[in-house]
């Protein structure tokens, strides 16, 4: 297995998503690496859009969206402030803020956004 395959098994089944040095724990099953390969390999699944990072919990989660073709596409994720369970929202359910005004500085087209909340669970 590659390193990205590896990082993909271990983020798979997270739904909270896992931290780099949560997922380097786990890759120790795998073979003995450094911090530094975990994140080329965070990284280029990243660039590939086949994981997110949040932003506001720093942990790294694998995309809900079809992959067969490389795309781009907005991070959007809804993240429950009291258990960190994680969800990939749809971009089609923001199209319409996107339209509401136009911006002369932004180009709302391509953005990323994390909603904290609380799940249904947690409520």
């Amino acid at each position: 297995m590659t390193n990205n395959e590896i990082t993909l098994s271990i983020l798979s089944g997270n739904p909270k998503g896992l931290s780099a040095y949560e997922i380097l724990d786990k890759f120790q099953s795998f073979k003995k690496v450094q911090p530094t390969t975990v994140y080329r390999a965070l990284n280029a699944l990243i660039k590939d859009g086949v994981i997110h990072k949040s932003i506001s919990n720093k942990k790294f989660m694998l995309c809900s969206h079809s992959h067969k073709h490389k795309h781009d596409h907005n991070t959007l994720l809804a993240i429950c402030k009291i258990c960190g369970n994680t969800e990939e929202l749809l971009k089609e359910l923001f199209l319409p803020i996107t339209k509401i005004k136009k911006l002369n500085k932004f180009d709302l087209s391509f953005f990323d956004l994390e909603i904290l909340t609380k799940c249904k669970a947690c409520k």
